[in-house]
């Protein structure tokens, strides 16, 4: 069960108890959700098809392919065996050593990451599924960030759409002041 400590607005629960889960109708401060599946995208997972044949080994040490050489996420106080199961690799574990689903990791990046979990839960972080109407389904957090390496990397901005005509008029010229469309039109029948 997804347990959660969240900042719930005033008006709304004032106790923890009041505080139900995410997702499940009676909480008003929350709208209700449900989460795109990641199991589905994982290539090589059910990760037991490859660790049930390897002796678990909790030393810090240089993995290899298909597992990423390096973990640029909390070094160096985290290491993969802080959120993944040693002993049933087909989970996540949490700080209190309780499985965690993979479809399920939110509850997993809570464990350091709340402000921000609340901010996705809430709406204010994360990206929605189709519209933003009608049922709220949204997406985990390792289908933006890569776990292993979670900085969104910089990219290159797209170009400017091109202008409609007749807008054109709308953007000031180099040295002019800014004038509506309107302005510009009137100034043009003057002259």
């Amino acid at each position: 069960m997804l347990a959660l400590f969240v900042y719930i607005p005033l008006g709304f629960a004032q106790t923890e108890q009041d505080v139900t889960e995410p997702g499940v109708q009676g909480n008003p401060a929350v709208a209700e959700f449900s989460i795109v599946p990641r199991k589905p995208e994982l290539t090589y997972y059910p990760c037991t098809q490859c660790h049930q044949f390897m002796t678990p080994n909790p030393e810090v040490r240089e993995l290899s392919s298909p597992h990423p050489s390096t973990l640029e996420h909390g070094n160096p106080r985290i290491w993969c065996l802080t959120c993944h199961k040693i002993d049933n690799r087909d989970y996540l574990t949490n700080l209190l050593g309780e499985n965690v689903d993979f479809d399920n990791a939110p509850e997993l990046c809570a464990s350091c990451h709340m402000q921000r979990h609340n901010d996705w839960i809430f709406g204010g972080h994360g990206k929605r599924v189709a519209n933003w109407q009608g049922e709220r389904v949204v997406y985990s957090c390792p289908q933006c960030h890569d776990p292993h390496s979670p900085t969104i990397k910089p990219r290159a901005p797209q170009p400017l759409p091109p202008v409609r005509k007749g807008l054109e008029y709308a953007t000031p010229h180099a040295g002019e002041e800014y004038q509506s469309v309107w302005e510009r039109l009137e100034k043009q029948d003057h002259e």
